[in-house]
């Protein structure tokens, strides 16, 4: 739900409306200015979530429960179970003294002087069974999102003074954050634990869902193509332990580099742990850690960081090292998350972030098995490292149990948990030569779990491929009874003797790969990397007279189908020269006439020669070539090369309905690994063309040639 952005002639048009759902007069109710009811939207009760709250009782909770930061407006649903008139009292916590203030119906938020100023009630006529919103704006206050603050924890108070004439009582329904619902909980679809409730958590970066991935024919003999896929990694029986309180800056400080064993809050993947060998084109999305406790959880707090370019907009670890912070003498090709106080302290201390960092999520009922999910920020994901030894970490910043003393003045902590695995989702998008694609109706069915029937073994030449033809993708159409749920496969084709894989003749990425949300039908683009499909400088290695794998290991339906599977291939372009022989002959005829003088006598005599010449034309027919570089890494086509170029890639990429480039560009741009269109690797290389550790003659080069150069 958008917040509500409401002026004053539109409350009272809602008082209005509201009083006349009721039937009470509206002269019966006291509007105060930022507390405003509203129309209650897809109001969702849920007998497991809901808080029945009585005449004298309070609902409690803690601000850092519904936002790490920026919290804005509180908006509170609740379903009265009479009619008649209802008062009600809020407080909220805030960082500085007096650090509690209570909402007053006529002056806003004051300081109750520790209860020795009268606070002037909010009154509302309900109807029951009518759900009713109050909305809170809290965004003029300083507020304390510490739940473990010494004074006042950060946390916010709803209090039934008085629900009609017979005592009555509420159900809280819902409560948002910023018109985002947040608590009370709700179930999740978690099919090992069906029962946890957690929060909804924002999903703005794209997510593997299946049928997510595009295609476009550049009409250039080339295609764009791009994918959003997931690959996950399993700690099995050795789960990787979380402790909250210890984490790298806090050892950093202290001139410590924690070992093996000493305890610490997070952990770093490299993208390889997630199987991940061709990195060309790719856009990290989102990191879902698995989480799981022996203790029930409350409040989750986590954060996230990963590896981006040194010294870009998001380094947000260089930006210390500028500014002299303790411990970070040699940060940097590194963005992290961090909470609201610790980004305040920062900025303090004179820390100038280009690009603000995230505070986090909070999940609320989180239980003992939490899927937490962290998302790269849109403006930090130009930045990211182009490697497959680049790194990504989830961080574990703060866990309350969920059965707590009475009497505790501070939540009781759930000092470790363990992580037992992480769902890396990312989107790959390429160009490619292109000429066309075959489709092709297969109709096999796979089963997870039996060995003998939980793979897909097809023949190229059953698909229509010949050995003229390379492949550069394959696009599998799966169906299944009912929803699959999280689909785990895996994928592989032969591969010729020249290509340099792990297995001779065969290439398959270790890890598998996942769909997170698999429905009835499913459609799974893959992208072959670059070690089988090569580059437009390197041969393209797919074997023809081989075949193509698809490997079903998990899915919620034992059996799905593989109904038709399409790949998409380019014919390359070739030269041939025709020669043709032509034969000609010519007769020549001489008379001779001799006279003898004994008899007069004549004689002619005629011999004819015949002389044979040949002659050969040679005719040469060629293929339209594709058009040619006229300068490398002049992306703008304005014929100098300099940072504006990688500026235009990095522009195009992160928003390409603004910012567009040229197809003479995109030959120009693509330096890097020539063939896989432009990427942010492209933009890297430009760069070091700028500050002169490379000239564009270097171009084109290897994504491992450059490497070289960045260490």
């Amino acid at each position: 739900m958008k917040k509500q952005n409401i002026s004053r002639r539109f409350k009272a048009s809602v008082m209005s409306l509201v009083m006349a759902a009721s039937c009470v007069p509206a002269a019966m109710v006291s509007v105060p200015a930022g507390a405003v009811v509203v129309p209650s939207i897809d109001v969702t009760t849920n007998k497991k979530a809901a808080t029945a709250v009585a005449v004298g009782d309070k609902y409690e909770g803690f601000t850092a429960d519904v936002a790490a930061s920026g919290l804005k407006t509180i908006n509170i649903t609740f379903t009265p179970d009479f009619t008649g008139n209802f008062s009600c009292g809020f407080g909220i916590g805030v960082k500085d003294a007096p650090y509690w203030l209570e909402y007053d119906a006529k002056k806003g938020f004051v300081d109750s002087k520790d209860g020795t100023v009268d606070i002037a009630a909010t009154q509302v006529a309900c109807t029951a069974g009518t759900p009713v919103t109050l909305s809170f704006d809290v965004s003029k206050l300083d507020l304390s999102y510490n739940p473990s603050s010494d004074k006042y924890p950060g946390k916010f108070e709803f209090r039934n003074y008085y629900a009609g004439e017979d005592e009555g009582s509420i159900t809280i329904d819902k409560i948002e954050a910023n018109g985002k619902v947040v608590t009370p909980p709700t179930p999740s679809e978690n099919p090992d634990n069906p029962d946890k409730p957690v929060n909804d958590v924002p999903h703005n970066n794209k997510t593997t869902s299946g049928d997510n991935w595009s295609f476009k024919d550049n009409g250039d003999g080339t295609a764009t193509i791009s994918s959003t896929v997931a690959r996950q990694v399993e700690f099995g029986e050795n789960p990787i332990i979380l402790t909250q309180g210890y984490d790298e800056d806090t050892y950093a400080a202290e001139g410590i580099t924690p070992g093996e064993d000493d305890p610490i809050n997070s952990h770093k993947f490299k993208y390889s742990d997630f199987g991940i060998s061709d990195m060309n084109g790719v856009t990290i999305e989102s990191l879902t850690a698995i989480i799981e406790s022996d203790e029930e959880v409350d409040t989750f707090m986590y954060g996230g960081g990963l590896n981006v370019k040194e010294a870009s907009p998001a380094d947000t670890e260089y930006a210390k090292r500028v500014a002299g912070v303790e411990g970070k003498e040699s940060a940097g090709y590194w963005y992290n998350d961090c909470g609201e106080e610790q980004l305040k302290e920062f900025e303090e201390a004179g820390v100038e972030f280009e690009i603000k960092p995230s505070g986090g999520a909070t999940m609320t009922g989180a239980g003992t098995y939490i899927e937490a999910y962290w998302e790269v920020p849109a403006e930090v994901q130009p930045y990211t490292g182009t490697k497959p030894e680049d790194e990504i970490s989830f961080q574990y910043w703060y866990g309350t149990k969920a059965e707590q003393p009475e009497d505790a003045v501070e939540p009781e902590k759930v000092d470790t948990v363990k992580l037992t695995g992480a769902v890396l989702t990312y989107t790959k998008e390429v160009t490619v030569p292109y000429t066309g694609s075959i489709s092709k109706k297969v109709n096999e069915m796979l089963e997870h779990g039996n060995e003998e029937k939980n793979a897909l073994h097809v023949k190229y030449e059953d698909l229509g491929i010949d050995e003229d033809m390379d492949v550069y993708a394959i696009r599998f159409d799966i169906s299944a009874k009912s929803k699959v749920g999280k689909l785990v496969y895996n994928t592989g084709t032969s591969v010729t003797e020249d290509a340099t894989t792990e297995q001779e003749y065969w290439f398959q990425e270790n890890g598998d790969y996942c769909v997170l949300d698999a429905g009835e039908k499913t459609e799974i683009m893959w992208i072959i990397p670059i070690a089988a499909a090569g580059t437009s400088s390197k041969t393209n290695f797919v074997a023809p007279d081989g075949e193509v794998y698809f490997g079903y290991y998990y899915g919620a339906e034992d059996a799905i189908s593989i109904d038709n599977i399409e790949v998409y291939y380019d014919v390359p372009t070739t030269t041939t020269t025709t020669t043709k022989t032509t034969t000609s002959t010519t007769t020549t005829t001489t008379t001779t006439t001799t006279t003898s003088t004994s008899k007069s006598t004549t004689s002619k005599t005629t011999t004819s020669a015949t002389t044979t010449s040949t002659s050969t034309t040679t005719t040469t027919t060629t293929v339209p070539s594709k058009p040619e570089v006229t300068l490398w890494g002049d992306t703008n086509v304005d014929g100098k090369v300099n940072i504006s170029d990688a500026v235009l890639i990095m522009q195009s990429i992160a928003n390409p309905d603004e910012f567009s480039v040229e197809e003479q560009g995109k030959l120009n741009g693509d330096v890097v690994d020539n063939g896989n269109g432009l990427t942010n690797v492209d933009a890297l290389a430009i760069q070091y063309v700028e500050i002169k550790t490379i000239t564009n003659e270097s171009f084109p080069m290897t994504s491992a040639e450059l490497d070289a150069l960045a260490k």
